[in-house]
């Protein structure tokens, strides 16, 4: 009895998981792009869909669902005991949002197509929202942006992405480019598999730090603004600071690396940037 009652809870907690996951076929989309408060994590999947699935427990999503429930006034016999029971507020109704309708069924986002473009937007809350992770093909261009809350992590495609965040991280890795990347206040990793030579790579912060490692044959136009330090090991000559040459004192730096190639520019404001060979 105790095996066949695990069982059912394990089985239940599994339907309960892939009801929060929405999933959808990109047949015939080039770009997809998603907006939400939350942190997001996109990672590349081998299949030709879209899947956006929450992933830790948030405190105070579960806050909003316990408060839908509401206790019943009967009660019912069950095993010759009496117990009350709870039925979830929302029964009859469904959820409005001033940001939009819900497409997805009860998950709370507006998805709409436009020439190509699938565009996925978050209707609840901050509050009310766990982060996601988001799958996708590692050819399709992707455009996200975490609002005023949310980081960001990418990894894993071969084609053109755009982020934007304002506080949050934004962490790429294993990408190709091009690369348009900006933050006010957070901070913005990238590490480049290779570097595409098609369209410019702009990656840019008010106060935040960047930190970009290049593969060593990478060919390429720099193009850095800072009124920090540009820490480098490419071929700029200065002193030292734990293996990183130094660029003190310098606003704009523009260097060819390899014979040049695509323009990267990298700007910051007021904080540091740190350029690696690979």
């Amino acid at each position: 009895m105790k095996k066949l009652f695990i069982f059912i809870f394990f089985c239940s907690a599994v339907a309960f998981a892939q009801k929060k996951d929405y999933k959808r076929s990109l047949q015939g989309i080039k770009k997809v792009t998603f907006k939400s408060n939350v942190s997001i994590k996109v990672v590349a999947g081998s299949g030709n869909e879209l899947v956006i699935a929450e992933r830790r427990k948030n405190r105070n999503h579960d806050r909003f669902d316990n408060h839908f429930e509401q206790e019943e006034h009967e009660e019912h016999q069950e095993n010759g005991k009496k117990r009350k029971t709870k039925k979830d507020r929302r029964e009859g109704l469904r959820p409005i949002y001033p940001g939009g309708e819900d497409t997805t069924k009860g998950l709370g986002y507006s998805v709409t197509e436009e020439n190509g473009e699938l565009i996925i937007v978050d209707l609840k809350s901050y509050m009310q929202r766990r982060p996601v992770t988001i799958t996708l093909p590692k050819t399709m261009n992707i455009n996200v942006d975490a609002g005023n809350l949310g980081g960001v992590s990418i990894d894993g495609f071969t084609s053109e992405v755009e982020v934007d965040t304002n506080v949050g991280t934004i962490d790429l890795k294993n990408v190709t480019g091009p690369i348009t990347a900006h933050t006010s206040t957070g901070t913005i990793n990238v590490d480049f598999a290779t570097v595409s030579q098609s369209s410019p790579i702009t990656i840019s912060t008010s106060v935040g730090i960047i930190d970009v490692s290049l593969p060593t044959n990478t060919k390429a136009n720099l193009d850095i603004k800072t009124n920090g330090t540009v820490y480098t090991n490419f071929d700029f000559k200065a002193p030292d600071k734990k293996g990183l040459p130094n660029r003190s004192g310098l606003k704009n730096i523009r260097r060819e690396i390899n014979g040049g190639g695509v323009k990267i520019k990298l700007k910051s404001s007021l904080g540091d940037i740190f350029l690696r060979k690979k």
